[in-house]
């Protein structure tokens, strides 16, 4: 799971042009990056979960419908290949203030119970996410029971 792990970091970072200014476009491939691999975690992506990222991004972005799904479409074509991750988690640790990676954690929960059941693989990948990006387990697991209560309502 470590070397899944680290092939998702690798591939958020090559995405990026680090000569470049950081636009609302490199934060949704990040963000997407990371929430197709929840959804892969498993080793079964629900279309359910494919939703779940797809309304993630649309509720938390400024890009228009297309230019989502071509940026979710991208992740997933993209989610075997292997380069480094650490530009991107980089990128969420400076451009992301504490409530919006916890909104992104939070979108990650909605993934993997997207399909109805948080898989052991997909619990283990966003603790090891939060762990880097500086979340604490307390958050990581009230973001959790949120994101339950909210889905048995």
């Amino acid at each position: 799971m470590a070397i899944m792990l680290s092939k998702l970091l690798e591939r958020i970072s090559a995405s990026l042009d680090p000569t470049e200014p950081v636009s609302a476009l490199d934060i949704e491939r990040v963000s997407a990056t990371l929430l197709v691999e929840i959804a892969r975690a498993d080793h079964d992506i629900d279309p359910a979960e494919r939703d779940a990222i797809l309304k993630a991004l649309q509720g938390a972005g400024k890009l228009d419908a297309a230019d989502l799904q071509a940026i979710v479409d991208d992740a997933f074509a993209d989610a075997d290949t292997t380069v480094s991750l650490y530009e991107h988690v980089r990128l969420i640790n400076e451009q992301f203030d504490k409530p919006s990676k916890l909104a992104l954690v939070e979108q990650m929960w909605r993934v993997a119970l997207a399909d109805g059941d948080i898989d052991g693989y997909e619990e283990y990948t966003i603790r090891k996410i939060c762990d880097l990006l500086y979340i604490k387990h307390r958050d990581f697991m009230q973001a959790k029971l949120r994101m339950m209560e909210e889905q048995s309502t």
